[in-house]
């Protein structure tokens, strides 16, 4: 081994990786080992001295991988970061998990390349062994038998690696199942916990519409009573406007009768006074008419002189007097109006 990784050391690797190496459990065959801490590099070489292609990861003096690429060797895919592959001839199966998918797609693409130059080698090697001696040819024969022997032993690497899968897969689904179990536990109750809220939510929404009806009918009342306050104080208003309307009225037409009555009052005065003079100068009339029917002619002229001026005072004073009299009825008669205003415009009010 020291002889092989010398040689090779001394050689460029074709392709390098890093990668997390693990290794099946060979006592048990169920579980994976992990043999380095962290992501070492994973080399391809060629070994110029056995003609082959070797899969290499050396840690200093750790040699973790130390594979042959034969033409039967095939890697498997079992997720997006890790790929698995069997070592028929050191009885191993290896896996590699890598950063990313990318890095190995890159390397199954390598091994693939790697893979035909490995067969194409084969062949070549092949047509050269047709020119060795009997005694080679047996020996190839017992290396074929050495090489289905290996076959055997990598299909039985195979068998062993799906029978690991299926117990971790088993494993696996108890587990989700437990889990599904114990999720629809607690789903259930939480619906139960829910129908429970449910009821009790629609017991809060009919409470709550009933109040709302309730307050919406207060707000309703309280409006209505607004509506008939203001329209009763607009009509108190109102009616003090034409109360304060008809008091002015009332008052304007109490001034007027009053100024009326005083200007009656005033005439019937002048009345009285202008038939007492009337009268005083009826008498006088009458008295000088005695007298001048007494003297028969004496001073005739300044007699019917001074009847001529009582006839024209007489007249005169009648004349006012029924000027007075007049004025007097046009005055009661407005006086009567007014009256009968204040009277319509209190029972109106």
């Amino acid at each position: 081994m020291h002889l092989i990784t010398t040689n090779i050391g001394q050689q460029a690797p074709l392709y390098t990786c890093k990668a997390h190496i693990f290794q099946v459990d060979p006592d048990t065959r169920k579980y994976w080992i992990q043999l380095s801490t962290n992501a070492v590099n994973v080399q391809i070489f060629h070994d110029s001295l056995k003609h082959v292609y070797r899969i290499l990861s050396v840690d200093g003096a750790k040699v973790f991988i130390n594979t042959i690429i034969t033409n039967r060797m095939n890697f498997t895919k079992t997720s997006q970061k890790f790929c698995q592959w069997v070592d028929s001839k050191a009885n191993q199966v290896y896996g590699l998990g890598f950063a990313n998918e990318n890095d190995l797609t890159k390397f199954i693409n390598k091994f693939i390349t790697i893979k035909q130059a490995a067969k194409h080698a084969l062949r070549s090697r092949s047509v050269n062994t047709k020119r060795i001696s009997h005694s080679e040819i047996g020996w190839s024969i017992q290396s074929n038998e050495f090489d289905h022997s290996l076959e055997l032993k990598k299909e039985n690497a195979h068998l062993k690696l799906a029978l690991v899968q299926s117990s971790n897969n088993v494993k696996s689904w108890q587990e989700e199942l437990e889990i599904l179990r114990n999720n629809n536990v607690k789903l259930t109750t939480a619906l139960q916990e829910s129908h429970a809220n449910v009821e009790e939510w629609k017991k809060q929404l009919h409470f709550y519409r009933d109040e709302c009806s309730r307050l919406r009918q207060m707000v309703f009342n309280r409006r209505s009573a607004s509506d008939e306050q203001v329209n009763e104080t607009k009509g108190m208003k109102n009616a003090d406007l034409c109360r304060k309307e008809h008091e002015q009225k009332i008052l304007q037409l109490e001034n007027q009768a009053q100024h009326y009555t005083k200007q009656i009052h005033s005439l019937k005065d002048r009345l009285i006074k202008t038939e007492t003079i009337n009268q005083d100068l009826r008498n006088e009339l009458q008295k000088r008419t005695l007298q001048d029917s007494n003297l028969n002619g004496t001073s005739s002229r300044s007699s019917n002189r001074n009847i001529q001026q009582l006839v024209r005072l007489r007249d005169l004073f009648e004349l006012k007097t029924n000027d007075f009299n007049h004025s007097l009825t046009s005055k009661s008669q407005d006086l009567q109006q007014l009256c009968s205003q204040i009277t319509q415009i209190i029972t109106e009010f």
